[in-house]
């Protein structure tokens, strides 16, 4: 059995190689993009599906003649979701590897962290699925996030609520205690109040804890008519097992965090009848053509439907690949100024940034049933 250092040393290892690895494939002829997010670690799902998507579009874009005559090649990093380490790749990416653009990461820690290397080193930075809304408020120019912030995400979802469960005006709130959790559960209290929605139980954990149960007894035991948990997918499973175990039945409403294929895997049919805010589900995509399109392209390279992390990973690689076009130049200044000006048709929508560098989109809703996503605003109203 490997102990903790012998992990980490592997870990460190396997992000060595990605990054060599990529390095030594980049040539003078290449536009270098920088990508980072979690290969390795608990969240390693997520960015597996970041480099799929940067994969299938660089893929694309360079059998169509690439950029101004030069090939497009992507630098991966391993940040493990920490957020120093994000600072460490970002680093690297932007000194060593001269990079042009960086995607990533995946988490809001991680994402805030390195956009500091981002303003230092005058360098792009488009956030794949970090969410915390002082990423895009801190005055840093050169951040640029993919998905909507967690102030619209919370928001929508009170709405929602108010909208298909309209009886519902107490709800105990679970979160993971960093950016990402305390910054749904204050967007959500916020955009609460506007339909008389009350938090009547406010629940907290640390990012990796494994037993919920004292947690969910004090919302089992609250007035609560409602549980909206705001974590990623790892923790997010295990809640859902022990909220099933502990013979809850409340409506359960979370977030983007639990978009992604895994959360179903590992939780089973304890998932099932949670709703969730998504950017992105090929089940709310039908009226999409941009969205059809890319989930027949992803069928045919990877032979599975794409989710919401691709849906980003796609759209961010596509606006990053726009910006250089449009700059005329690898100067990383007009990528930036070209990137705040982007406008396409992304796999969510009609795409451009407002002031903020933040998207403006429209919130997906989405039901587990059956363990499949379904249309979660098809829903009757709920008495």
């Amino acid at each position: 059995m490997i102990g903790l250092k012998g992990q980490v040393l592997r870990a460190g290892l396997l992000a060595s190689v990605l990054m060599v690895g990529s390095a030594f494939a980049a040539s003078a002829d290449t536009i270098k993009i920088g990508v980072f997010g979690p290969f390795t670690g608990d969240a390693a799902a997520t960015g597996a599906a970041e480099r799929e998507a940067v994969d299938l579009a660089i893929k694309e874009k360079n059998a169509a003649g690439g950029i101004r005559g030069n090939k497009i090649e992507a630098i991966y990093a391993d940040d493990a979701g920490k957020p120093e380490e994000a600072v460490n790749v970002a680093k690297r990416l932007t000194a060593r590897d001269n990079v042009v653009i960086m995607i990533g990461s995946i988490s809001s820690p991680a994402s805030l962290a390195a956009s500091q290397v981002a303003a230092q080193s005058h360098t792009a930075q488009i956030v794949v699925s970090g969410t915390a809304q002082k990423i895009t408020t801190m005055g840093n120019k050169w951040v640029f996030r993919s998905p909507v912030p967690d102030t619209k995400l919370a928001g929508d979802l009170a709405g929602f609520i108010h909208e298909k469960f309209p009886n519902v005006k107490k709800v105990a709130f679970l979160y993971v205690n960093d950016d990402f959790g305390r910054g749904g559960f204050e967007k959500f209290k916020e955009g609460g109040k506007k339909y008389g929605i009350e938090i009547v139980d406010e629940e907290r954990y640390a990012r990796g804890d494994i037993d919920f149960t004292a947690q969910l007894g004090r919302i089992k035991a609250s007035p609560a008519q409602a549980l909206v948990e705001w974590s990623r997918y790892a923790e997010g499973a295990l809640v859902a097992k022990q909220f099933v175990q502990m013979n809850m039945t409340m409506p359960r409403f979370g977030c983007d965090g639990v978009a992604i294929p895994k959360y179903v895997e590992l939780g089973g049919d304890a998932v099932n009848g949670v709703f969730y805010m998504t950017h992105y589900s090929s089940a709310t995509a039908a009226n999409i053509p941009a969205a059809q399109s890319f989930i027949a392209k992803f069928k045919k390279a990877y032979s599975k439907v794409p989710n919401a992390y691709h849906s980003e990973a796609y759209d961010a690689i596509t606006m990053a690949l726009l910006a250089i076009e449009k700059a005329g130049s690898e100067d990383r200044s007009k990528v930036r100024d070209a990137l705040s000006k982007v406008s396409f048709e992304s796999t969510r929508g009609p795409f451009k940034f407002d002031a903020k560098g933040d998207p403006t989109l429209v919130t997906h809703v989405v039901k587990i049933v059956n363990g499949k996503e379904t249309n979660g605003r098809d829903i009757p109203v709920q008495k």
